[in-house]
């Protein structure tokens, strides 16, 4: 009986240590979690959270903060922080991404600096490469470098797969002035402004609105990227203007703030058209006097390079 027992010990442990092998069965081991890398996932991300990925693909964007130019004025961007807020607040998708990227989600109460952080990161984002959601994914244009740059063109998906369709070299800069040809007022007669060289004597303003010959002081031309959008406005009169958007009025605000049915040099804005300019670079100047106002095409305007 004992010998039939061993016998039987012998043959059934082998079997069951086949049989283990043959199940697959393994020690147990820790659990192995997959790492993000710094390609996107599957996610779904917000066209906010997409733009915060467009940035820190290419770092060296570039772009022209509304907030000093053409003109930086004093305190200006922290009024803009304080007023814009509750608009900024209200768009959920936008202001949860931006206070994850600033580290600050979990507060409830936001200092006069958090608005402002959050105002800044409000401008990159909407501002430096706008998002259009076309199909089933967003597309792009963004330019990279200051000066002799690149425009880059393409799409994003949802998931954050960036597709850079077209790469143009482009001259980045922010044009704030006129176009080629406009007319600017002098005591010898209309003169073209690309003409003009500094000691030409031009029409300007006072500060009491009287009107008087002044030497100009500086002229400019700056580069701009081709093509570029300027805008035409049209006066109630027939009086027209076409210039950089960002260009000032003798008001403080800037072309592209001004809406049909808006005043103008005393005369109703009638129609405003954004039209291509392809000659490649804008022009302003400055006059002496107190005020560096002009009149282009016969329409009283402010000067970028006035200090």
């Amino acid at each position: 009986m004992k010998t039939n027992l061993r016998w039987l010990y012998i043959v059934l442990i082998p079997l069951v240590a086949l049989a283990a092998a043959c199940s697959g069965a393994t020690t147990p081991s820790s659990t192995i979690t997959a790492t993000p890398t710094s390609s996107p996932s599957a996610s779904v991300y917000s066209q906010y959270q997409l733009s915060y990925l467009l940035l820190a693909k290419y770092p060296d964007y570039f772009w022209c903060d509304p907030d000093f130019y053409p003109i930086a004025r004093e305190g200006a961007e922290q009024a803009n922080a304080l007023q814009k807020f509750p608009s900024i607040q209200t768009n959920i998708a936008e202001f949860s991404a931006i206070v994850t990227h600033l580290g600050i989600a979990s507060q409830t109460v936001f200092s006069d600096q958090d608005k402002l952080n959050i105002y800044r990161e409000h401008k990159k984002i909407t501002l430096v490469a706008p998002l259009t959601f076309s199909g089933n994914l967003y597309t792009f244009s963004l330019r990279i470098g200051s000066g002799q740059g690149k425009t880059l063109s393409g799409t994003i998906t949802q998931s954050g797969v960036i597709n850079i369709q077209s790469q143009q070299n482009s001259v980045n800069s922010c044009p704030i002035c006129l176009s080629r040809g406009t007319l600017i007022s002098t005591p010898q007669g209309p003169i073209q402004v690309e003409l003009l060289t500094a000691g030409t004597p031009v029409w300007t303003q006072d500060s009491r609105g009287n009107r008087l010959s002044e030497p100009l002081l500086r002229v400019s031309k700056t580069a701009v990227p081709i093509p570029f959008s300027i805008l035409k406005l049209t006066l109630s009169d027939g009086r027209t203007i076409t210039a950089s958007p960002m260009h000032p009025t003798v008001t403080g605000r800037t072309l592209t703030e001004l809406r049909v049915g808006d005043i103008l040099d005393n005369a109703q804005v009638a129609s405003i058209e954004a039209i291509v300019y392809t000659v490649g670079a804008t022009y302003d100047l400055l006059p002496s006097g107190p005020t560096g106002f002009y009149w282009a095409n016969d329409i009283l305007l402010a000067s970028t390079l006035k200090p």
